[in-house]
């Protein structure tokens, strides 16, 4: 009689998904000093289907669910080769869902630090978040943990941010990178006689000229790392999201506007690469501001004075309960994880160091993509490259989708006016035609908003990119001439199935009809030609000068 080959039912196989895949999932546990890779420790075990429960049934479906998602057309696995943008690793990833999740895992990363916290971000606010946050850190510090802060010195000019700025210091937090030029200027007698004086115009105006110069490069990264000189103990979290109510969805009052953005969480060798972007940084601004003309005297202005400026919140800045109970609401949620073992790269841009790397990047991912480029960003102005491979992609058949934001919801008007000048090309230039039979034409979605969906949010703020839904981009990036020709910015790049995944659907669900619609060819020729002689001058000036939006 023949041996009949017994095939497993639907429970045994998820019974195996879940014994593999649920030991990764959970809450912000530090990881062990071993990563095992999922498919080769379900290879080498033997497993017995056991019962059970409907909770785990239920995940092991989903994430099952989520892996069907990944490279649906079954294309090779992609190359990843070493091409001296960054140094691929294995490590640990998981998604975090924008908002609320997001602001737990920051704050729940904070509470695991047992030696180091390393943080940068272009914005902190003076807001109960920022507040918060502040706080956390003094309480850090306190307790022994090296903590130090980098803040780009443009969220520098508003009341709320100034006072916490001079809270954290005055209670022992290294901050680096928060010069307001003004308060510079009225802590230095003589600045402006030094940047103008002189009897020539170079005299006269080639200070100023410098200082507009170095003023011009920012530090855009959004950069968070615990623990990092432990081996196999760091963790690490990346994005596009600042630290100020609107990226986690808390608004002061009913009426307030939340913006949407995007994070992940890195664990694994991987976090000792972000915690050198970090450290390399600090190198950087300090070759700036010791070359500037701004002396750093607010330091000495508020060393010594702990309490002056606030105890338990700094002074001038206004708790609002409505947000307070948001925010409490928010770090007491139960936040769930989905690790996923993957390949991870960073790719550190650095202009100040000539290093131009996360649009060749881009540029070079676009051009080898075989089936779907999917890009989602707030700023878009792309440059010739950037069009040239958008379109020859294009036009080979591969499926291009953008989101971004509208010039309703975006919060740089210029940017949105000058990056859908681009639109009319995008769209008309990929049509199937006699000489390019199998050409795709581009969609084009605008993130609409409250403005346009009365949705509760305004401005979009998340940056990713996944490529045959294979490999995911994401970090601070934004595809404008800012960010590729003046900014400094962290860019991770990995193949996680469960990532590439649960971007693909947060781009479904941002890209929907309750948040976005999509670009027609006659709404992209009225953003080139509609208005009176004097707004085409305009829009013709913007676009000349974009590289300084």
């Amino acid at each position: 009689m023949a041996t009949k080959t017994r095939v497993p039912s639907l429970n045994a196989v998820l019974s195996l998904v879940a014994i593999t895949l649920l030991a990764s999932c959970g809450m912000l546990k530090k990881p062990s000093d071993k990563h095992t890779d999922n498919d080769n420790d379900t290879n080498n075990k033997q497993y017995k289907s056991q019962p059970m429960s409907p909770e785990d049934y239920a995940e092991a479906k989903e994430i099952a669910r989520l892996n069907s998602l990944y490279n649906p057309w079954q294309l090779p696995p992609p190359n990843l080769e070493q091409d001296g943008l960054g140094m691929w690793r294995r490590g640990d990833i998981a998604y975090l869902k924008p908002g609320l999740d997001s602001l737990k895992a920051r704050m729940q990363l904070l509470d695991n630090a047992t030696r180091s916290v390393r943080i940068q971000t272009f914005v902190l606010s003076g807001d109960e978040t920022g507040q918060a946050f502040a706080n956390k850190l003094i309480e850090l510090a306190e307790r022994g943990i090296d903590v130090h802060l980098i803040i780009d010195d443009t969220t520098a000019i508003f009341k709320g941010s100034q006072s916490l700025y001079f809270y954290l210091t005055s209670h022992g937090i290294k901050v680096t990178g928060y010069r307001p030029i003004w308060m510079q200027a009225g802590n230095n007698p003589g600045v402006f006689e030094r940047i103008f004086g002189g009897t020539t115009f170079n005299d006269r105006f080639g200070g100023a000229f410098n200082v507009a110069k170095i003023e011009n490069h920012r530090f855009h990264e959004k950069i968070m790392v615990i623990d990092a000189e432990i081996p196999g103990w760091g963790m690490g979290m990346v994005g596009g999201t600042n630290i100020a109510n609107e990226y986690y969805e808390i608004i002061g009052q009913p009426g307030e506007l939340k913006w949407r953005d995007q994070d992940m969480l890195v664990r694994g060798d991987i976090v000792a690469d972000l915690a050198a972007a970090f450290d390399s940084n600090l190198v950087d601004i300090d070759a700036v501001n010791n070359n500037a003309y701004f002396s750093d005297t607010i330091e000495d202005y508020v060393s010594g004075k702990r309490g002056r400026f606030g105890d338990k919140k700094a002074n001038g800045i206004e708790l609002r309960p409505y947000a307070i109970e948001q925010y409490s609401a928010a770090i007491n949620r139960n936040l769930k994880l989905r690790w996923n073992t993957a390949n991870i790269r960073q790719i550190h841009h650095r202009p100040l160091r000539n290093e131009l790397t996360a649009e060749k990047r881009f540029v070079n991912a676009i051009n080898n993509a075989q089936r779907e480029v999917i890009i989602v960003n707030p700023y878009i102005i792309p440059s010739e490259e950037m069009m040239k491979a958008l379109i020859g992609t294009a036009r080979r058949g591969v499926n291009i989708k953008i989101l971004t934001n509208s010039y309703e919801s975006g919060d740089t008007e210029f940017v949105q006016e000058v990056g859908r000048m681009f639109y009319k090309e995008l769209i008309l230039q990929t049509q199937a035609s006699d000489r390019w039979p199998q050409s795709v034409p581009i969609s084009i979605y605008e993130w609409g908003g409250d403005s346009l969906f009365k949705n509760g949010y305004s401005n979009f703020h998340a940056k990713y990119a996944l490529f045959d839904r294979q490999i995911a981009l994401l970090g601070s990036f934004n595809l404008d001439p800012r960010s590729s020709v003046w900014n400094s910015e962290v860019l991770y790049e990995t193949d996680s199935p469960l990532l590439v995944a649960q971007l693909l659907e947060q781009q479904e669900y941002d890209s929907g009809p309750n948040y976005a619609r999509i670009v027609t060819k006659e709404m992209a020729e009225s953003y080139i030609s509609g208005g009176n002689a004097w707004e085409t001058m305009r829009r013709e000036v913007l676009k000349k000068f974009r590289v300084f939006l």
